[in-house]
């Protein structure tokens, strides 16, 4: 059954896309949003970590993944989240994938530095310094494998999004109920 969202311009949304920038608290919110809502959810990391595995690179090295298979499976997201509804998109690039498809809520998670390392030592049981320097690693190999790919540097621009999220300070409950308020009322918050 589709279920959908229509905001203050009547725009009805029948999916989220939800990216950021890794360890920013994006997979956790998709999670509960996807409960909320009773929708499905996708990771789309997962298939990334799943195609690293197989090469036997770790996910900070997945850039090393052939171009024309990085593509192929962005080709493919972008195309389900094109036809899919009811779905929770949790990725780094679902918001750019999803930038000119209007039946899409659109959401970037951003958080500090720290913070974000913090999340990846706790997650890995590994030390904060090794887990800042992982978080620096993955931000630097995506960044240079988006501007490889689609010639773009930021990934995250304002215009693409519908509503920014600092996840620094917030639990993932409030932040689910900002985007949840953001969706009915499409009203904009941080």
């Amino acid at each position: 059954m589709l279920r959908e969202i229509t905001d203050k311009n009547h725009c009805i949304f029948h999916s989220l896309a939800v990216s950021g920038e890794c360890s920013s608290g994006k997979s956790t919110l998709c999670r509960i949003l996807s409960q909320r809502l009773n929708w499905k959810h996708v990771d789309v990391g997962n298939e990334f970590r799943k195609i690293s595995e197989l090469r036997g690179l770790k996910i900070e090295k997945f850039g090393s993944i052939p171009d024309p298979l990085l593509l192929e499976i962005d080709d493919r997201i972008q195309h389900d989240i094109k036809t899919e509804v009811n779905v929770v998109w949790d990725g780094r690039l679902t918001c750019y994938l999803a930038r000119h498809i209007p039946k899409i809520f659109k959401v970037y998670c951003v958080a500090e530095l720290d913070v974000r390392a913090e999340r990846s030592a706790s997650r890995n049981k590994i030390s904060f310094e090794e887990a800042r320097r992982n978080v620096l690693v993955r931000d630097t190999e995506e960044a240079g494998v988006f501007k490889r790919l689609y010639g773009i540097s930021n990934p995250y621009n304002p215009e693409w999004v519908s509503l920014w999220l600092d996840t620094s300070a917030k639990s993932p409950e409030e932040l689910a109920d900002i985007v949840l308020l953001s969706l009915s009322a499409g009203a904009q918050a941080s």
